[in-house]
């Protein structure tokens, strides 16, 4: 039997959908108020993970789409993840994916950035900040915003040092016109050379993105920012020459409709944005398949 795969991040997972926030209550059972959720995460009584709970949403457009498609689902996204994290989704799930399968992969914001260790994730900045549409970037942040803590033997010290690290070298390093042209390019690499693995499964795949710009004048207009020696001819590869991959980049407007309400509380999509998304995908890539399929 066929099975859906899905990869991304918080917009493919569902995130702050219904069934993935634990209502937090009084000693009475009663739900606390926005404003009092708020004054506690302020007084550091209630830790982000202890609202957010990390799993994918049956509300969130895979398991909508599957229920249209008759198909069971692996929601393999997860909130705050980078084109890297994106990669190693897909290349851990890979054996897991047969011929008759369909894939999805929908890639996120080109410019998030994330550092690597055995027992944490960072996504702490990101190189474009737009603080009036919440979707179009992750901002300036820290750890617990994407539910993580520190380690239980870790010392507030040893955990103020990662912060710093993490502080000097995005901004040093990762996050200059140099750093960010280099991360693109390598992002595009990565991009090119998941697809061709997820090919050889057999499987359908289809790309799509949570954002219009494509990956090729994003690193366009990263160029224009390099030091002018830097800038060309190209020594390395063009990426005309190497970037084949066929990404959607305008579905996304539907997930991310502005005349619909977002998630309560939250800026991402709501489950009405998620239902449309889900029919908007079955439209587009499935009904002549499925017509095919029952003729």
């Amino acid at each position: 039997m066929s099975h859906l795969h899905t990869f991304g991040c918080s917009i493919t997972q569902g995130f702050a959908l219904a069934d993935t926030i634990k209502p937090l209550v009084d000693d009475q059972g009663v739900a606390l108020t926005d404003d009092q959720v708020q004054h506690q995460i302020d007084q550091g009584t209630v830790k982000w993970e202890d609202i957010h709970i990390n799993r994918p949403s049956k509300s969130a457009w895979p398991q909508q789409l599957a229920d249209r498609l008759n198909l069971p689902v692996t929601n393999h996204a997860r909130r705050g993840a980078c084109f890297q994290q994106i990669a190693r989704q897909c290349v851990v799930a890979q054996d897991t994916i047969k011929p008759e399968d369909v894939v999805i992969v929908m890639w996120t914001y080109l410019s998030r950035l994330s550092l690597q260790w055995p027992a944490r994730t960072s996504v702490p900045y990101c190189n474009i900040v737009d603080s009036t549409f919440g979707w179009q970037t992750v901002i300036q942040g820290f750890n617990k915003f994407f539910g993580l803590s520190p380690h239980k033997d870790s010392t507030p010290t040893q955990d103020d040092d990662i912060q710093a690290y993490i502080k000097q070298a995005t901004r040093q390093t990762y996050l200059t016109p140099m750093g960010t042209f280099n991360r693109y390019y390598n992002s595009m690499i990565l991009q090119q050379t998941v697809a061709s693995a997820l090919h050889s499964t057999g499987a359908r795949i289809i790309h799509l993105s949570v954002e219009p710009d494509s990956c090729v004048r994003q690193l366009r207009v990263a160029q224009q920012e390099l030091p002018s020696t830097l800038r060309e001819p190209y020594v390395i590869p063009d990426p005309a020459e190497w970037y084949t991959l066929k990404v959607d980049h305008r579905s996304c407007d539907v997930i991310l409709d502005p005349s619909i309400p977002t998630a309560p509380n939250d800026m991402h999509p709501s489950e009405q944005h998620h239902s449309n998304f889900a029919e908007h995908l079955y439209r587009k890539y499935f009904t002549e398949s499925v017509s095919k399929n029952h003729s």
